[in-house]
């Protein structure tokens, strides 16, 4: 489905079905920030008592956490709003 990180390739390989028409735009960062900050935040939240770390390390810590964590689920998110939008469509 995918010909780079995120650029998606014109047709399948297997069936040639077009993906042209399956167009998420701004879904996927917006699911994956609403994901990785609730987890992020919950995180720091249940952890911050018993971390007695200094203010930098703990920015280090959740700002390197939530830049990883977008990057690993972006692709993912972007590829499960393109099957919905195909699943939708393909009932409507």
């Amino acid at each position: 489905m995918f010909a780079g990180y995120l650029s998606v390739r014109e047709t399948c390989e297997a069936c040639q079905m077009a993906f042209e028409p399956l167009r998420s735009d701004d879904a996927p960062p917006y699911f994956t920030l609403f994901i990785v900050g609730h987890l992020v935040i919950s995180l720091y939240l249940l952890l911050w008592p018993y971390m007695p770390l200094p203010d930098w390390a703990h920015a280090l810590i959740w700002c390197g956490l939530t830049l990883v964590l977008s990057l690993v689920l972006l692709p993912f998110v972007k590829g499960g709003v393109m099957a919905i939008i195909f699943r939708t469509k393909a009932k409507g």
